[in-house]
């Protein structure tokens, strides 16, 4: 089996302390990274786990709490000031676009790459990603919110 890692960047929900950041993980498939939920501090969590920014190109946004997607801003940012040109797709429960595209307007208007924001029915499992490495597929979760899991899924190399 080839390198298949998850990092916990965060598990401290909607109050993170100095020793829980808010929630964000990375799965490491073959050297490209998946971010699932995107909490605040994930950037400085990625740095910490000497992990590659060039090498994420997916997230994966489970529902619009903000402790799951209050670091996307910073980290598209952060992106765009490390030069990245490849473009990244976000993938999330309808809303998230009206939140932060204007944000990326405003904020990240001169970055040289795309961010893509793909919704998914949070209500039913659904095939998302699918590459010849991996494939994600959702998994309908209870929550105040519309909410998803993720599924990864290895492929035979």
């Amino acid at each position: 089996m080839e390198k298949f890692e998850l990092h916990i960047l965060g598990c401290g929900s909607a109050l993170p302390t100095t020793r829980h950041f808010a929630t964000s993980q990375v799965v490491n498939l073959r050297e490209k990274l998946f971010m699932i939920d995107c909490g605040e501090g994930a950037q400085m969590q990625l740095r910490r786990s000497r992990l590659k920014f060039s090498r994420l190109n997916h997230i994966f946004i489970s529902h619009l709490h903000g402790d799951h997607c209050f670091g996307l801003i910073g980290l598209i940012s952060t992106l765009g000031l490390l030069g990245r040109t490849g473009d990244i797709t976000i993938y999330s429960v309808a809303g998230l676009e009206e939140i932060l595209r204007p944000e990326i307007d405003f904020f990240c208007k001169d970055n040289p790459f795309q961010v893509k924001i793909e919704t998914f029915d949070p209500k039913k499992s659904e095939l998302i990603y699918d590459d010849r490495s991996v494939s994600v597929t959702t998994i309908p979760l209870k929550h105040r919110v519309p909410c998803a899991g993720f599924l990864f899924r290895e492929k035979q190399k």
